[in-house]
């Protein structure tokens, strides 16, 4: 697995995450996570465009790092899932904790109308 970090627009931190993302290689994804969540109010983008395998472990991993930037104030996001992957986070109700788009570009967005007066939460 390959992660990538980029900082987009107001501090919107992006992570573009390649290869199989299973429980053998989830540490290094969790310590990025986790610092990016330790910011109050942090923005982040889980793209998986390159992801082509994830496991349980990993559901589990997203879900909590979600739940945990939502409690500091945060906002966690994940885009652009293969088919397969798609199926899984439907079958597990992942937009339960965390939303689901199609591309970078439409996260970012919904991002932006979030941070604008009068955006709906």
């Amino acid at each position: 697995m390959n992660i990538n970090k980029y900082v987009k627009g107001a501090g919107v931190n992006v992570f573009r995450i390649s290869g199989k993302l299973i429980s053998s290689n989830i540490e290094s994804l969790k310590s990025s996570l986790d610092s990016a969540i330790e910011e109050p109010n942090s923005k982040i983008i889980l793209n998986c465009r390159n992801v082509n395998i994830i496991d349980s472990a990993a559901v589990g991993l997203l879900i909590g790092r979600a739940r945990a930037a939502k409690k500091n104030g945060g906002y966690f996001c994940f885009c652009e899932p293969q088919p397969a992957i798609y199926r899984l986070f439907a079958m597990v109700d992942v937009g339960k904790w965390m939303d689901i788009f199609n591309t970078e570009e439409e996260a970012l967005k919904a991002i932006e109308n979030q941070d604008k007066p009068n955006a709906e939460a």
